[in-house]
């Protein structure tokens, strides 16, 4: 079911249970992880040139989570 905004509850309930970690990469960067509620990774960022940019990927994601899902490999299939 849809909350405001035409975010899903539930979507929503899933997203507050995962764990975003920033920190330092080898090369000094900054990247972000996504964990699961069971501590597993479940995404990984690219790394940022400072702590700010890696804090707004972040932000990107969390807003952007509950976004539909677009399989490309149905639309590769028919032109390809």
């Amino acid at each position: 079911m849809a909350g405001s905004g035409g975010v899903d509850a539930d979507a929503a309930e899933r997203g507050a249970r995962r764990k975003y970690e920033v920190y330092k990469d080898k090369s000094g960067g900054f990247r972000f992880r996504v964990k699961a509620s069971n501590g597993e990774v479940i995404a990984s960022s690219q790394s940022y040139k400072t702590k700010a940019s890696a804090m707004g990927g972040v932000e990107s994601v969390k807003k952007n989570a509950a976004s539909p899902v677009v399989d490309m490999t149905e639309a590769a299939a028919e032109t390809g």
